[in-house]
């Protein structure tokens, strides 16, 4: 009888003891991880707006199937205008890409020439300025993804209905403790490489 007494205590307090830790686990962990994935995402987002605005230093290697070519290039983004220089760079050094609203303007400071096209709209989401990696991740036609990896913030996106196959994938990296990308890669259809930019200096406005 006393040992029957004695272990029903004990199933009791298993019990309570289960109960408790289950709230706490509840509150402490489960409750504890929304937090943080939603400090996350609000950090991320913070992230993306802060590049739709910036001028950058980057390195930019295009790859085809016969060659790969290299270029330093600036690049700035203000609200509708942008701009894209190559500063160094085989038989392209010294051309400027502008575009504001809807007017491309491409220059030559070697050679002193320029060229002015109103209502210019192939250019208007170029694919290597950080605001149109943001203008793709956040389309809700396409399909992205974030997760952190060895100290870095990995955006990636797929673009389903893009009409130029050699622009099918891009994935961007950032550091987490400076907010800042460090390099973007663009792929085809068969997740081929094509473009590869790395960002050496990185202003946001």
């Amino acid at each position: 009888m006393i040992k029957a007494i004695k272990l029903k205590k004990i199933l009791i307090f298993g019990m309570i003891f289960l109960i408790f830790f289950g709230v706490l686990y509840y509150k402490i962990f489960l409750f504890g991880n929304n937090i943080s994935k939603n400090r996350s995402a609000s950090q991320t987002e913070d992230m993306l707006n802060a590049m739709k605005n910036y001028c950058a230093e980057v390195e930019v290697t295009v790859m085809s199937n016969k060659t790969q070519n290299s270029y330093a290039m600036r690049q700035e983004v203000d609200g509708d205008w942008s701009m894209q220089e190559v500063t160094k760079g085989e038989n392209i050094e010294g051309v400027k890409i502008e575009l504001n609203g809807s007017n491309l303007k491409v220059s030559n400071s070697r050679l002193n020439l320029e060229k002015v096209y109103e209502n210019y709209q192939n250019l208007l989401n170029h694919v290597m300025f950080l605001n149109s990696f943001v203008a793709d991740y956040e389309n809700e036609k396409n399909t992205s993804s974030c997760y952190e990896e060895n100290g870095e913030l990995i955006l990636e996106v797929n673009l389903n209905n893009h009409s130029n196959t050699y622009i099918n994938h891009k994935k961007l990296y950032m550091d987490v403790k400076t907010g800042k990308p460090t390099k973007l890669e663009i792929k085809d259809n068969t997740q081929k490489e094509t473009i590869c930019i790395l960002y050496n200096n990185v202003e946001f406005k």
